[in-house]
């Protein structure tokens, strides 16, 4: 039952992916968010954002914190990765591949960041938590 509910998560998180690398995953209120949309302070932004998310994700997986401090950066994580895939669909949707658009390497490495950080989160959460406080595998 478990490994369903992973393959479940998983294969909804590629499924997420592959909107995010199209920018298929956008939604009527992602439009108004990004009506004023330019590449300046989308770098500034984007690069800001990652920042703060890889903070979160490090005290999200530390094992020197406390499990309620951990929980929140958990779930702030999952608040920045979710903003900052809004970012990332906004720049994927302009991208015209048939006139030879391209993303840069950079702009995949942080579609893939994010998605990998938030696939980490999201499946250490589905999985059965122990009384004690360790994630050794």
């Amino acid at each position: 039952m478990k490994m369903n509910r992973l393959r479940t998560l998983a294969a909804g998180f590629l499924f997420a992916g592959a909107a995010a690398l199209t920018g298929a995953g956008m939604c009527a209120d992602d439009q108004e968010h990004f009506k004023f949309y330019d590449e300046s302070s989308y770098t500034a932004t984007v690069t800001k954002e990652m920042n703060e998310m890889e903070a979160l994700y490090k005290t999200a997986i530390s094992k020197d914190v406390s499990q309620g401090k951990a929980e929140q950066a958990r779930q702030d994580m999952v608040r920045k990765a979710r903003h900052l895939l809004r970012h990332l669909n906004e720049r994927n949707s302009h991208i015209n591949i048939k006139e030879g658009g391209q993303l840069t390497s950079t702009e995949v490495l942080l579609n893939f960041r994010v998605m990998g950080r938030l696939l980490d989160i999201l499946v250490s959460d589905a999985l059965p938590h122990e009384d004690e406080w360790s994630y050794a595998w």
